[in-house]
């Protein structure tokens, strides 16, 4: 796309490699593998999924693309995007909607001399009290990985709606520069 140059280019770049990433941890624990990630490797890519996002933010309210119109015309614009890139982002969606729909169950699990086990609230007049609940290492695999795919899952889903943003307001200022020297230009051409 000819809007993206310079730094919005490579921003929306790293926006995609970032929730690449992302992506790559989830898929990592669905049932057929069962890995789970390094906790440095999600955790590092979602404190740059942090900045990212806060910088598309900053971005999309320096240009005035969400005043334009009658409201948010978001997706309006989504649907004038090339047909590739909205299949990329229908097909990203549609992956991390089904990762975190997989992701029930989720407890933090942990591990000791005696086994694995999970700790539960119990109900009662006072507070409640922590009961131990003692699982299989199947079971606390899958819960575990449960538990990545929702710390991994909803960091890529900020990064897609950041790429979002750094698309639109790219465009956005895209538009403003060409109509800007379009106007610079008539204008040199009335004072010859």
């Amino acid at each position: 796309m000819e809007v993206l140059r310079g730094s919005y280019r490579v921003h929306f770049v790293a926006a995609w490699v970032l929730c690449g990433i992302e992506l790559l941890c989830l898929a990592a624990t669905a049932p057929p593998l069962r890995w789970v990630a390094p906790v440095w490797l999600w955790a590092s890519t979602f404190g740059a999924i942090v900045l990212v996002v806060a910088a598309a933010l900053a971005r999309s309210w320096s240009v005035p693309f969400l005043r334009r119109g009658s409201g948010f015309d978001l997706v309006q614009y989504m649907m004038v995007l090339p047909r590739g890139l909205k299949i990329c982002y229908v097909v990203v969606a549609c992956l991390l909607g089904l990762g975190l729909a997989t992701a029930g169950g989720a407890e933090d699990v942990h591990k000791d001399s005696a086994g694995y086990y999970w700790t539960k609230r119990e109900a009662a007049h006072r507070g409640g009290q922590f009961v131990r609940v003692d699982i299989t290492r199947d079971e606390c695999e899958r819960r575990r990985g449960a538990q990545v795919r929702i710390f991994t899952g909803i960091p890529a889903v900020f990064a897609l709606v950041g790429s979002f943003l750094v698309l639109a307001s790219a465009e956005t200022a895209y538009g403003t520069a060409v109509t800007a020297a379009r106007a610079g230009s008539g204008a040199r051409r009335r004072r010859a």
